[in-house]
């Protein structure tokens, strides 16, 4: 997680600070310093820090130096795939949207629960047993590593690991062992439980409902103003000038690739307001099949249309994308019935 906010962060503050300072060079002369030395720099430097250090606390470390330095290097790919050393080279947009696709599906493979057997559990204990040694060990994650050696214990076909487990417990149990004070959780921890707190059901139902309607009708005033110029090229052409005078729009293809976009973004906004329309009067009956087909609207934007869009308007779409995410992440944990749950799984 730490990775792939850092590595968010890093390609999106990297290019919000390059046009506010009008991209400055480092160096003089035939000598120019890009960026992505400093991200290989970093990358390095993050990948040696798990060599050098064994503590625990050096793995979140390690993952925002990684998350940085990836971001830095990716953020010149469009320099690296082609013979002119364009870094606003259009593809390259898209290429790095791409990619923070695949590390955010990743993310959520990784996420899956672990598994119960035995060998998992005592590779787990071993793993919390550094507590120990760095005088960390608090009262929950005592009783937590004794229920994960109950496991291996109960589990376990081999006698030398239900022994070794049986000891690792009684040394848990002994009076000589240190337990240190219940730490206070980490800042995002804390925040996350504040705003689990905050997003009541009601509170998730009406930021959803609320935020895709005001998102369809933006999507559908954006793309009914595009659109209704298509059959006048001299007023649409003047109404695309930014993207004609960046050379995103150069002929006739280009203009058809854009308002097929154009389009398909406005098919979506219409889906989005009819569906969270509905949604607005909770018919029990109906929420299951809503959720599902606002979840592939918006996932079918985030990795089809997205990409395209980023294409055509490099990384002013930041912005768009990250509230495409957002309502995704709200119709995901909105909260259904058991039986709407039964019938969603």
């Amino acid at each position: 997680l730490i990775l792939m906010l850092s590595f968010a962060f890093s390609v999106s503050g990297t290019r919000f600070f390059l046009h506010l300072t009008n991209y400055p060079k480092i160096g003089g002369g035939e000598l120019h310093i890009a960026h992505v030395l400093w991200g290989g720099l970093i990358l390095f430097a993050s990948s040696l820090l798990p060599l050098v250090f064994s503590n625990r606390w050096i793995f979140n470390l390690s993952a925002a130096g990684s998350g940085i330095g990836v971001g830095l290097f990716i953020d010149e790919v469009g320099k690296f795939i082609t013979s002119t050393n364009d870094y606003f080279y259009r593809p390259a947009a898209p290429v790095i949207y791409i990619f923070f696709l695949l590390v955010v599906m990743l993310y959520f493979r990784t996420k899956k629960p672990m598994k119960q057997d035995a060998r998992s559990q005592l590779y787990q204990a071993f793993e919390d047993f550094h507590e120990v040694l760095d005088n960390d060990l608090s009262d929950n994650e005592r009783l937590e590593l004794e229920m994960r050696l109950e496991k291996v214990i109960k589990n376990s076909n081999r006698t030398d690991i239900t022994r070794l487990a049986i000891n690792l417990q009684d040394f848990l149990r002994h009076e000589d062992l240190s337990v240190a004070p219940e730490p206070q959780p980490m800042w995002f921890i804390r925040l996350k439980i504040r705003i689990s707190k905050f997003l009541s059901p009601f509170h998730i139902h009406t930021f959803l409902v609320g935020g895709l309607i005001a998102w369809s009708i933006w999507i559908l005033a954006e793309s009914f103003r595009i659109l209704s110029k298509a059959g006048d090229l001299p007023v649409l052409g003047e109404l695309l000038q930014p993207l004609v005078a960046g050379n995103y729009i150069r002929g006739t293809m280009s203009l058809d690739l854009y308002l097929i976009l154009i389009g398909l973004q406005a098919g979506t906004g219409l889906l989005l307001f009819f569906t969270s329309s509905i949604l607005f009067f909770r018919i029990e009956k109906l929420q299951s099949r809503l959720l599902n087909c606002i979840y592939f609207v918006l996932l079918l934007s985030l990795t089809v249309l997205t990409p395209l869009l980023f294409y055509f308007d490099q990384f002013s779409s930041i912005v768009p994308t990250t509230v495409q995410f957002i309502l995704l992440i709200l119709a995901i944990r909105y909260p259904l019935s058991e039986k709407n749950v039964l019938s969603r799984n």
